[in-house]
Order: structure tokens, then C-alpha cells, then sequence
């Protein structure tokens, strides 16, 4: 799987309608991140620190949208392999 369409903190598909870039800390856009998850060069949510605890995150996001659990599972299965989470 090519993980360069997606976020690599959360794996939003950089093709979804939600999918915003994130932003360095100099303004520019960032092409790794989605705005939800990097904002002036910092992530927006520093208590997730494994990927373990951004699977339990976005289970819960997509289980509030209705999406099912192989569903869920399916979308998150392979976050440990995104780049932010390989560097831990």
C-alpha cells in the first residue's frame, strides 16, 4: 500500500472532502499532515503519543459516523505504519 495519499498521523486519504493540508510553522503547508492532525508545525493532539492510542482515536470517530467495526478496523489497521508513528 502506498501510504503517501494519506495523512500519516491519522491516514485521512488525502482524496477525502475533509482532507485540508496541515500547516509548518512558517505558514507553508504541510505535505505529510492533515490540518485536524498538524497546525503551525505542532500536532493538535500531544497527548496521542503511540500509535496505538491515534487507533483507539479515529475507532471512535468513525464508530460516531456509524461506520462499521471490520469497517473500523480496516481504516485504521495500519497506522503503526505511517510516518509519524514509525520515528517511536
Amino acid at each position: 500500500m502506498r501510504f503517501d495519499k494519506f495523512c500519516q498521523s491519522c491516514m485521512l486519504p488525502k482524496m477525502h472532502e475533509l482532507f485540508n493540508k496541515g500547516t509548518e510553522k512558517d505558514g507553508s503547508e504541510s505535505n505529510d499532515y492533515c490540518k485536524m492532525c498538524y497546525v503551525d508545525g505542532a500536532f493538535t493532539q500531544p497527548e496521542i503519543t503511540t500509535a496505538k492510542e491515534m487507533q483507539i482515536f479515529v475507532k471512535g470517530v468513525l464508530k460516531e459516523q456509524a461506520v462499521g467495526k471490520v469497517k473500523r478496523w480496516f481504516y485504521t489497521c495500519s497506522i503503526p505504519q505511517l510516518k509519524r508513528w514509525k520515528r517511536r
